[in-house]
């Protein structure tokens, strides 16, 4: 139960850093828009589906939504190079970009 509470801050953690820190690239645009379907799937539905499998591989810290030219795209947060990841997570996912930040270890914060 602790695990997925964790889990769950994480993400959202994630999804809050990615929106601060300006999204996928420095190429982003303000063109996309939440819950555009590229796939069959809204971009959530893929992350929701994907996130536990990311987050069971080592080095990855939190998955999370930004954009990448001008377009919605995942982002991954590895506390490890994302050339190390390369050849765990595909560069795309159901025709969304994935995008992998080297952010570091996440910790959850003392109450």
């Amino acid at each position: 139960m602790i695990r997925w509470c964790l889990i769950g801050v994480l993400t959202v953690s994630a999804v809050i850093f990615a929106g601060s820190v300006g999204g996928c690239s420095a190429d982003e645009t303000d063109g996309g828009k939440e819950g555009e379907v590229v796939s069959g799937k809204t971009i959530e539905q893929v992350l929701k589906d994907k996130t536990d499998e990311w987050m069971a591989i080592p080095g990855v810290q939190g998955t999370g939504i930004g954009m990448s030219e001008g377009k919605p795209c995942i982002v991954i947060f590895s506390s490890v190079k994302p050339e190390s990841l390369q050849d765990k997570i595909p560069s795309t996912v159901q025709g969304y970009p994935v995008v992998i930040k080297e952010t570091g270890a996440f910790h959850a914060l003392d109450p």
